[in-house]
């Protein structure tokens, strides 16, 4: 009997059609401003179809129509704007789906492990956690970052999901690409198949893992993409746990510890994924939560910018500006 809902319910249905309108308009209106290229911290709300809300945070977002952050007062500096070194990036209230900053919002870029997000989400709509994967010969010569998993090793889905959002481990994104789709050519197509779904124009996926880096997305996609898989409970509770222990070989165990640093650094941080390659740079989504407030920060990484130091600062620079705001939402008429 299965441990998970029914995959093709009603309920879960709906709630992805609903993330299938984009960022586009509202992000659109912002990038025609007089900032050009630059950052824009001018606080704006996404359409109301849209809602990077997960479900799983109790209570309904305040109406969208006329939301406005207003700045704390300006002595504790929390609110003042970020300088944000990264290419990329963007902030988001989960809560109401208001998008807080934006640098850069359309401009594609290679995302590495970023890409096991997808991954995550596909394999927990289309199996179940208990489920007994078979490790094939291509799944386990997977490189560089691994579980070690070896050739015809029985492993449920469950654990895989473990090795993929904590340790990254290539080999268990291929080891679960096949056992959806078969092949892991049919699960990109799926990845892209999921990604129009939900609105994500300027990506593409061209493997389960990252790794190659032909696939290409853009920071308003990955926040799309990372809000609607916030929204399963079991994705939220993997990308915030920081050490988990999955039965490995005989007699013994793998002891995975979250590769996400801003699960040990910041105060509130609950997730999400972070990814490397030389051409990604350090890719960082960053899920915080505190005193009610839900914030996700996105940044693309600089190749020239090597340590992940670079990366984290400019997270924590994000959260930081975001729980600085206080986010005012006037009564919808009627």
């Amino acid at each position: 009997m299965s441990d998970r809902p029914n995959p093709t319910s009603t309920t879960g249905r709906d709630r992805r059609l609903r993330l299938k309108v984009s960022l586009s308009l509202a992000m659109a209106v912002l990038a025609a401003a007089a900032y050009g290229a630059d950052a824009l911290v001018v606080p704006t709300r996404v359409q109301p179809a849209l809602s990077l809300a997960p479900a799983h945070l109790t209570g309904k977002p305040p109406p969208l129509r006329g939301a406005a952050p207003i700045p704390l007062p300006s002595r504790s500096g929390a609110a003042r704007r970020p300088v944000v070194h990264a290419p990329t990036a963007i902030l988001v209230d989960l809560r109401s789906g208001m998008v807080l900053y934006l640098k850069n919002p359309y401009r594609r870029r290679p995302i590495a492990s970023i890409t096991k997000i997808m991954t995550a989400m596909l394999v927990l709509e289309h199996s179940n956690l208990s489920d007994v994967v078979r490790v094939s010969r291509r799944a386990a010569r997977a490189e560089p970052i691994k579980l070690g998993l070896r050739v015809g090793e029985r492993i449920t889905v469950r654990n895989l999901l473990w090795g993929l959002l904590l340790w990254s481990g290539n080999d268990a994104a291929v080891a679960l690409a096949e056992h959806v789709s078969g092949t892991v050519p049919r699960f990109d197509r799926l990845m892209n198949k999921e990604a129009r779904k939900l609105g994500m124009d300027e990506t593409n996926f061209a493997s389960p893992n990252g790794l190659n880096d032909r696939g290409r997305s853009t920071v308003v996609d990955v926040a799309t993409m990372a809000g609607a898989a916030l929204s399963d409970p079991t994705f939220a509770r993997m990308v915030a746990t920081r050490k988990h222990r999955i039965p490995g070989p005989p007699r013994q165990v793998h002891r995975l510890r979250n590769l996400n640093e801003i699960l040990f650094r910041y105060p509130g941080a609950t997730g999400v994924k972070t990814g490397y390659t030389t051409l990604a740079g350090n890719c960082v989504v960053a899920s915080a939560t505190r005193v009610g407030r839900s914030l996700l920060a996105v940044v693309l990484g600089d190749p020239a910018r090597t340590h992940w130091r670079f990366a984290y600062a400019d997270v924590t620079k994000l959260l930081n500006y975001g729980f600085g705001l206080q986010l005012s939402f006037p009564k919808s008429p009627g």
